[in-house]
């Protein structure tokens, strides 16, 4: 049976355009009130399949950004002015926490926003330290990193402590917080592994089960919940309990969430 968070309605409607993010996120929603129902969020620079427009909002779906990936993205609505049909081609990726966008070449020039990791950017190089990216934009060369040859990171555990403390939101992955699978699919789109975004896609579709004991980046799923083992005994997550994302000790999250469906490795 598909899935129709991320199949098209058959028969598939034309393609109008392709477009891609041009505010640091864009939420995804499942109606055109575009108020209830956030799916997800889509990163600046991040493309999608337009296939139905009206007044406000663009209907179509998300295209991954993992580059050469053909794993359907989220099917949604999301606010026309996030969108842009213009000619896009990223050059880097932001590899920090958050790229702070100046108006000038200069770090004590003014913020006019941030991008957060894995967003894409089109880039030229300005000087040794910035890259513009716009008029009067400007991203630090040590918060993004170019897409072409190995991704900046190895370790995707490591990326996912970098929001330790980052709230939790329901759909978000990473602007101004994040839910438990898009921790998991955000650390890992930051080393060039392709993962869905919800967690019982997650379950299903990466990942060897595991018996035995645990180790450092292992995936615990629960009904609808997931986590990352940091080290042996303690579980890294975004959770609604602690309304952020947080380590604890694995014992405790068992006592209080329950037994888990199902432990992998990837």
């Amino acid at each position: 049976m598909s899935d129709p968070r991320v199949t098209l309605p058959k028969p598939k409607t034309p393609l109008l355009s392709l477009c891609h993010v041009i505010t640091p996120n864009a939420a995804l929603f499942d109606n055109r009130g575009l108020r209830n129902g956030l799916q997800t969020e889509l990163l600046h620079g991040q493309k999608f399949k337009v296939y139905a427009e009206g007044r406000n909002w663009l209907w179509g779906q998300a295209v991954s950004l993992v580059k050469g990936s053909r794993r359907p993205g989220y099917v949604g609505y999301v606010p026309r002015k996030a969108l842009s049909d213009a000619p896009f081609k990223a050059s880097h990726i932001v590899s920090s926490l958050r790229a702070l966008v100046f108006t000038k070449p200069d770090i004590k020039s003014h913020i006019i926003q941030a991008l957060p990791m894995n967003a894409r950017v089109s880039t030229k190089r300005f000087n040794a330290d910035f890259l513009q990216i716009g008029a009067g934009a400007y991203i630090h060369t040590k918060h993004v990193s170019p897409l072409r040859g190995k991704p900046a990171y190895e370790d995707y555990v490591s990326i996912a402590e970098q929001f330790i403390g980052a709230p939790y939101v329901w759909g978000g992955t990473g602007h101004i917080g994040l839910d438990c699978s898009g921790l998991v699919q955000m650390a890992l789109c930051a080393v060039g592994i392709d993962a869905p975004r919800d967690a019982d896609m997650q379950e299903a579709q990466i990942g060897e089960e595991i018996e035995g004991s645990l180790k450092r980046g292992d995936l615990i799923f629960w009904p609808g919940h997931v986590g990352i083992m940091s080290d042996s005994r303690t579980l890294l997550h975004a959770n609604a309990f602690h309304m952020a994302t947080k380590k604890e000790p694995y014992k405790t999250a068992l006592d209080r969430i329950g037994k888990p469906r199902r432990r992998k490795r990837l």
